[in-house]
């Protein structure tokens, strides 16, 4: 597709409708793969997957709201992006009215009878459907010990749904990926922005600012902090940022990470140098630049994890290291979706004897950095976001990157 973001009647773009109900049967699919007769979620991901509800950032923490789907109904929604249900109901159609007021605040429970107005509300759900023989999912809650404990007095047997999960949004439809592709876009124009003001003097917080502003002002629901780290915080590689001001020379690494396009996300590395390049410079960023490229040429449904992960060094002494542990985030590649992280994973470790197959529809994040322990304070991080396809892949993210990106006083 890669068409506008506004509603049209003369193109065929992104189709919400269908990219609900595609999603709604991928997890039914994966409940009948799994043995689980009713899936709950805590998981704001989750929730968003299965019924398009949205739990805002500052409400997740108290695991105040969730979702359940019975493999034989709609899904129920204990929700509140309003603080009426009634008004949501208006907002969201599609889920039939199935939508409530959560009982309780989980996370906040401390012995077994604290759960018991959310425990009766999702068993009444379980009976409604005549599902009370059947296993119980639990997806993204922390306190399933209690639960477990809870709905075990109730004759109701508890099994871990996060697997099913995984699975269920492993393989993007065409609106998935248009949402992850619009998420690029609009990281690209943010890069663009903070590209323009690396300056010295100017401050890691305030380039993210600069982002920040920029992915708003184009769309994005919502965001993560990015990743600004300059000069001596890119070797060994800070993810976080500070208030450094960047100095001439300074290499300025940037991860626009978590910009969310509907719910989809990016996870995308760019490098600067504030001025001039170095020849050493320039040398240092190829050297991780083709070490991403070499991986991504493993790329292709039916391959594997490790044939993209064979193609980085073999041993973490490449970086200076004794431990894989120590530089398991120098060289990896991880599903990306409507979450950050999602399934599947690789590292050059473990990807060997424990590979998995790529399939089409699979969006990846491949990422890598390249830096000296010792002599240099230049470290380079790149990251790029593609589709696995039948004969390689295509990328979403396109951002200049075939040389180190300078960035003119």
């Amino acid at each position: 597709m890669s068409f506008g973001m506004m509603g049209t009647d003369r193109e065929e773009r992104i189709n919400y409708e269908r990219m609900r109900e595609y999603r709604l049967a991928r997890t039914r699919e994966q409940m009948e793969k799994f043995g689980i007769g009713t899936l709950v979620s805590w998981e704001a991901w989750d929730i968003r997957y299965i019924s398009g509800a949205y739990v805002t950032v500052p409400t997740r923490w108290i695991e105040g709201q969730y979702c359940i789907l019975p493999r034989n109904g709609d899904p129920h929604v204990f929700a509140f992006p309003s603080f009426s249900p009634y008004a949501v109901r208006k907002k969201m159609p599609w889920l039939k009215d199935k939508i409530w007021a959560p009982a309780s605040h989980i996370k906040l429970a401390r012995t077994v009878d604290d759960l018991s107005p959310v425990v009766n509300q999702i068993a009444d759900v379980i009976a409604e459907h005549g599902l009370t023989n059947e296993p119980v999912g639990l997806d993204g809650t922390q306190s399933e010990l209690l639960l477990q404990e809870a709905f075990g007095k109730k004759g109701i047997k508890i099994v871990d749904a996060k697997p099913a999960m995984f699975q269920a949004r492993k393989i993007k439809n065409q609106d998935e990926i248009e949402c992850c592709r619009m998420a690029c876009t609009i990281s690209d124009a943010a890069f663009t922005d903070m590209r323009a003001a690396i300056k010295p003097g100017v401050k890691e917080c305030e380039l993210m600012g600069i982002g920040m502003n920029r992915l708003y002002a184009l769309g994005c629901d919502e965001t993560m902090e990015f990743v600004v780290a300059s000069g001596p915080r890119t070797n060994p590689l800070w993810i976080d940022y500070t208030d450094r001001m960047v100095h001439e020379g300074d290499h300025v690494i940037i991860d626009i990470n978590g910009a969310s396009f509907n719910g989809y996300k990016s996870c995308y590395y760019r490098t600067f140098v504030c001025g001039k390049a170095t020849q050493q410079q320039k040398e240092t960023y190829e050297e991780c630049r083709a070490m991403m490229y070499a991986g991504m040429s493993g790329i292709k449904a039916g391959n594997t994890t490790w044939d993209v992960c064979k193609n980085w060094p073999d041993s973490p002494q490449y970086w200076g290291y004794d431990n894989w542990d120590e530089v398991m985030g120098y060289a990896l590649g991880h599903g990306l979706g409507i979450s950050l992280h999602e399934f599947p994973f690789m590292f050059p470790a473990t990807a060997k004897d424990n590979p998995v197959t790529l399939e089409e529809g699979m969006v990846l994040a491949i990422e890598n950095w390249t830096g000296k322990k010792d002599g240099g304070k230049d470290g380079v991080r790149l990251e790029e976001n593609i589709v696995v396809t039948k004969d390689g892949y295509e990328l979403l993210t396109n951002y200049p990157v075939d040389e180190l990106i300078e960035c003119p006083l």
